[in-house]
């Protein structure tokens, strides 16, 4: 889903939204995550925006820099629209770069940290390349959550300041991690950058860089 909002400006006013079928033929800026029915127009307007927050919480809270958006028909466009809201969840000062939940296929490689989530289980071949794969099986890293650098930070800067920045604010121990075995990791990328959150997607491996086996806490 892409979103042309008037005068540029994010979450001000009515987008004009068009479908990605694939959410990879461009840029998406978001992802249609849920929909609900009501009986009526109006009973949309009243409703619509709590219900759809309500559906799209779970997917938001695991991600870094996301909004929910409903889409809530009109009178005349009620019946067009299968008498439902659209719940959107989109980016919230840029795009998201690919699709989002249930909707990325596992071994499917990460274009950009905007779609990684909290308990994202990666297979890392390198230090710039990771890849979306079952927790159930053996897998390098465990994504645990975000933090943001300054806005001073360029990203050449960042790849070498994230890992301490993650093991600082989102430190593995926390998390259950014995210090002795495990270590904070993390993952930069351009579209915090451009959108000037600087988020950092930080995880945990083991210090030897063998693989997790799905034992985790």
């Amino acid at each position: 889903m892409t979103a042309d909002w008037p005068g540029g400006k994010r979450f001000k006013g009515t987008p004009r939204l068009a479908v990605d079928p694939t959410c990879r033929n461009s840029v998406p800026d978001g992802q249609v995550m849920a929909s609900v029915s009501t009986a009526s127009a109006s009973e949309a307007r009243v409703t619509g925006a709590d219900r759809c927050a309500e559906r799209t919480q779970e997917t938001r809270e695991k991600l870094a820099d996301v909004r929910g958006f409903a889409v809530v028909p009109t009178d005349a466009g009620f019946g067009a629209a299968g008498n439902r809201t659209a719940c959107l969840v989109l980016g919230a000062h840029g795009p998201v770069y690919g699709p989002l939940g249930s909707r990325r296929a596992l071994g499917s490689a990460f274009a950009d940290t905007s779609t990684m989530q909290k308990r994202d289980c990666l297979d890392v071949p390198s230090d710039r390349a990771a890849s979306l794969v079952s927790c159930a099986g053996k897998h390098d890293q465990l994504v645990l959550g975000f933090t943001r650098l300054g806005a001073g930070v360029t990203l050449a800067q960042a790849r070498t300041e994230s890992d301490a920045a993650c093991a600082r604010e989102v430190p593995p121990a926390d998390y259950g991690f014995d210090p002795s075995v495990y270590e904070a990791a993390s993952w930069t990328s351009e579209g915090p950058w451009k959108s000037g959150t600087h988020f950092v997607v930080c995880s945990v491996r083991r210090q030897n860089r063998g693989h997790h086996g799905g034992d985790e806490p």
